[in-house]
């Protein structure tokens, strides 16, 4: 069994990633020199970018007491309950919750309903869920997944990896519907029921990612088990012995 070190150097060369991947595990605890998440930023997707953009940072962790962070990606961690008409928030408006503000996402509020229904109960990993650098430090039954931040070639290779060691055509790698955090951390980490724990998810769909996640850049998100199995593929794949047609030298039109 690989050290989460060891993990998250192959995950990065696999991928040639710029950014650190960063891993996600539960906590009773927060580690000695951790921050809280929303004190970079209210979305907690947006916190975790930061965190793996500075290859000094600290991990982050997120608790039921982080009263700044946004209130849905609250409810993704599994922190608390959804507001009532969250529904509304999220598809259409309603003049009496926000005044009336609406994010069109889903076409209806009974659309957003069944989906989250179809996720199933959404249920913390622990009193702490901390995303910080692959580090021995963390131990290795807690961690839960990897967030890798990535181009489209390598976005491209990553999901290549995945498929390597399945005759599945289909599921192993998924774009899933939600919140860009439910995406880095909610499905892949296992909190939502329903979530497939042998697939890789690609995003995010969310376009209120947009103002700060750059044009070029996407998110893979990958359950613990599996990450391994790529590390362990790696070797034996087309990324190390056709290298040169993986991630081709010369420029192209």
């Amino acid at each position: 069994m690989l050290s989460i070190q060891e993990l998250g150097r192959k995950l990065a060369t696999a991928g040639r990633l710029k950014l650190r991947p960063l891993c996600v595990y539960s906590a009773d605890e927060p580690p000695q020199d951790a921050e809280p998440a929303c004190v970079l930023d209210r979305c907690i997707a947006k916190a975790v970018y930061a965190a793996a953009l500075d290859p000094q940072r600290p991990p982050i962790y997120l608790d039921a007491g982080q009263g700044h962070c946004c209130p849905g990606g609250m409810v993704w961690m599994g922190f608390i309950e959804p507001h009532p008409k969250l529904k509304y928030f999220v598809t259409v408006g309603a003049p009496d919750y926000h005044g009336g503000a609406a994010e069109h996402l889903k076409a209806t509020p009974e659309l957003f309903e069944e989906q989250r229904k179809l996720a199933g109960k959404i249920t913390s990993p622990g009193k702490y869920i901390v995303i910080g650098p692959c580090t021995d430090d963390i131990p290795p039954d807690r961690v839960r997944s990897v967030i890798l931040f990535a181009g489209s070639e390598q976005i491209r290779n990553l999901c290549g990896l995945a498929q390597f060691n399945s005759s599945d055509p289909f599921f192993r790698t998924i774009i899933p519907a939600g919140a860009t955090c439910t995406t880095m951390i909610t499905y892949p980490a296992g909190l939502a029921e329903r979530a497939p724990r042998d697939a890789a998810f690609i995003g995010p769909t969310d376009p209120t990612s947009n103002p700060w996640l750059p044009a070029d850049l996407m998110i893979m998100t990958i359950p613990v088990s599996l990450a391994e199995q790529m590390a362990a593929d790696l070797e034996q794949s087309f990324i190390n012995l056709r290298s040169r047609i993986s991630y081709p030298e010369e420029s192209r039109d």
